[in-house]
C-alpha cells in the first residue's frame, strides 16, 4: 500500500502557546512529517509545511520553531514497496539509505532531476535549496517548471511536483543563502550551481568535518559536463565491484604446504590471486570449516593454491563449497582545493579522446572566471565572449604548471562558450542518474565510488 499522501499546507493553530509533548506529536502525525526542522530567516517550510505566521504576515523566527520528539524505534521496511531495492542493497544498507538527509542546491534541470532520483531511491529528507526565481529560460530543462511557475522561487516551485513523487520523503526548502553550519545537518550535499570560491569553502568543511559529509559539484554547460566528488580523506568501501561473490564447488583437496584445492570442472573459477576465500560444508578435512578467511594465490580455471598447511589436517573426503569473501577498500578522496589544481586520474567517457578531460577541467575553470567578472555566462553565438573565454583557459593554463595541456583547442572552447549558458535537459537526465548514483554510494559505503573527477 502507498504511503499516505503528504499535504502541501497545514493550517495554522490560532493558539500561539507552546504545546506540550502530545500536542507536538499530534502536530507531527497531522502533518505527516519526519522530525527534522530546517531553519530559514526568509521562507520557513520543513516537508510541505509552511510556519509562516498569517496573521502579522511575518515570516518565522528560529526561537519559533519547535522540533517534535523522533521516534526511536528502527524504521519498519515495507517489503512489497522496495522489495527489488531490498534485493540490491540488503535489509542494513536500506534502514541507513532511509535515514540519510540529502541537500540539493541548484534547482535547474541537473537539480531536479538529481532530487527526483534520490526521491525515488526513498532517503529520509531532501532539502531544495535555490535563491533565484524561475526564468523563462528554465522550462526547457526542469520537468517540473510550467508557464505558472515564471517569477516564483524555484525551490518553492518544485516542492509539489516532486512530492507527489514519494510521498514518504520529507522535501524541504531553503530559498537564503547558505552557510557552511547548515551542511552538518545533511550526510550529503549537491551543488549544481555555485562558483568554485564557494565550492571550496563549502568542500573544505564537508572534507574536514566529523564525519565526512559526502559533497558533490555537477554541472551541466551545453552538451558538456562535469561531476566532481569527495566522499572524505578516509572513505572505506565494503563491496568494491558490487558483484556477488564468486563461488565454486570442490573436488578435491590436497594435505600439502601450500594446499591444493580443485573444483569441478563444470563451471571455470572466477578468483583472482591474493583473494580471501572461505570454505563450508567440506566432509573429512572439516578444520577449514571455521569460517575464516584464507587468501589464495596460483588462481587458475578450476584450481587454485591455499596459502595455509594442511598436513596435519584430516583427510578430505567429499564436498565443499569455497565463496569469495570480500575485502574492504579505504579510498582517499582529494578535496577540491587541490583537485583543481592537480585533479590526477580522470574517469573517462570517451575512449578515442584521452587529451578532451584535461582540456575541458580548463573550461569549466575558465567559464567560472569568466561568469565571476562579468557577472552573466558567454553569450550564445557571441565571438566576443568565446574570445574571452579562451584568453581566460590560456591565461589559467600558462599557470598551470606540470598540468598545463599542449594544445588548448581553441575550436573546442568556442563550442564550449557557446552553450555554456543552456542546460539540455538529455544532458541534465544522464548526468542527474549518475550523480544520483554516486550520492547513494558515498552515504552507505557499500560499493566503491566509480568517479573523483568526470568530464563529459
Amino acid at each position: 500500500m502507498l504511503p499516505k499522501k503528504r499535504p502541501v499546507e497545514a493550517e495554522e493553530a490560532p493558539d500561539t502557546s507552546i504545546p506540550d509533548s502530545s500536542s507536538l506529536k499530534k502536530k507531527q502525525v497531522d502533518c505527516d512529517l519526519e522530525p527534522t526542522v530546517i531553519y530559514n530567516k526568509n521562507n520557513c517550510v520543513t516537508g510541505s509545511c509552511s510556519n509562516t505566521d498569517t496573521e502579522t504576515n511575518n515570516h518565522c523566527k528560529e526561537e519559533d520553531l519547535i522540533m517534535a520528539p523522533g521516534d526511536s524505534n528502527p524504521m519498519e521496511i515495507d517489503e512489497d514497496l522496495h522489495s527489488r531495492q531490498l534485493a540490491v542493497y540488503g535489509r542494513e544498507t536500506m534502514r541507513r539509505l532511509f535515514g540519510s538527509n540529502v541537500l540539493v542546491s541548484g534547482m535547474h534541470g541537473l537539480g531536479a532531476e538529481i532530487a527526483k532520483n534520490l526521491i525515488l531511491a526513498g532517503v529520509k529528507s531532501v532539502t531544495l535549496h535555490d535563491e533565484e526565481i524561475v526564468e523563462l529560460w528554465d522550462l526547457s530543462s526542469n520537468f517540473v517548471f510550467s508557464e505558472n511557475d515564471v517569477g516564483k522561487n524555484r525551490a518553492l516551485a518544485s516542492v509539489q511536483k516532486l512530492q507527489d513523487l514519494n510521498n514518504a520523503v520529507s522535501i524541504s526548502t531553503l530559498t537564503t543563502e547558505l552557510t557552511t553550519e547548515q551542511l552538518s545537518k545533511f550526510q550529503a550535499v549537491v551543488f549544481t550551481d555555485l562558483n568554485l570560491d564557494k565550492a571550496i569553502e563549502f568542500n573544505d568543511y564537508c572534507h574536514n568535518h566529523k564525519p565526512p559529509i559526502s559533497f558533490i559539484k555537477a554541472e551541466v554547460r551545453g552538451l558538456f559536463g562535469s561531476v566532481f566528488c569527495d566522499f572524505g580523506p578516509e572513505f572505506t568501501v565494503f563491496d568494491v565491484d558490487g558483484e556477488d561473490p564468486h563461488t565454486g564447488i570442490i573436488a578435491s583437496i590436497s594435505n600439502d604446504n601450500p594446499a591444493l584445492v580443485s573444483c569441478v570442472d563444470d563451471e571455470r573459477l572466477e578468483f583472482q590471486d591474493g583473494d580471501l576465500v572461505v570454505f563450508s560444508e567440506v566432509k573429512g578435512m572439516t578444520e577449514l570449516n571455521d569460517g575464516k578467511p584464507r587468501k589464495i594465490k596460483n588462481a587458475r580455471p578450476y584450481s587454485f593454491t591455499l596459502e595455509e598447511d594442511t598436513t596435519n589436517f584430516s583427510t578430505y573426503e567429499k564436498g565443499g563449497i569455497v565463496t569469495q569473501a570480500k575485502q574492504s577498500k579505504v579510498l582517499n578522496f582529494k578535496p577540491l582545493r587541490e583537485a583543481i589544481k592537480y585533479p590526477g586520474e580522470f574517469l573517462l567517457s570517451d575512449f578515442s579522446k584521452f587529451d578532451r578531460p584535461p582540456l575541458l577541467h580548463l573550461a569549466f575553470q575558465a567559464l567560472d572566471k569568466f561568469v565571476s567578472e562579468i557577472g552573466r555566462f558567454p553569450v550564445a553565438g557571441s565571438e566576443e565572449d568565446a574570445q574571452k573565454l579562451i584568453s581566460e583557459a590560456s591565461q589559467i593554463n600558462e599557470n598551470s604548471g606540470d598540468a598545463r595541456v599542449e594544445d588548448i583547442n581553441p575550436k573546442l572552447l568556442r563550442q564550449f562558450a557557446f552553450g555554456a549558458r543552456a542546460v539540455l535537459n538529455p544532458m541534465a537526465a544522464m548526468f542527474g542518474g549518475l550523480v544520483g548514483q554516486e550520492v547513494v554510494k558515498g552515504m552507505f559505503w557499500k560499493v566503491s565510488s566509480s568517479l573523483s573527477v568526470l568530464l563529459f
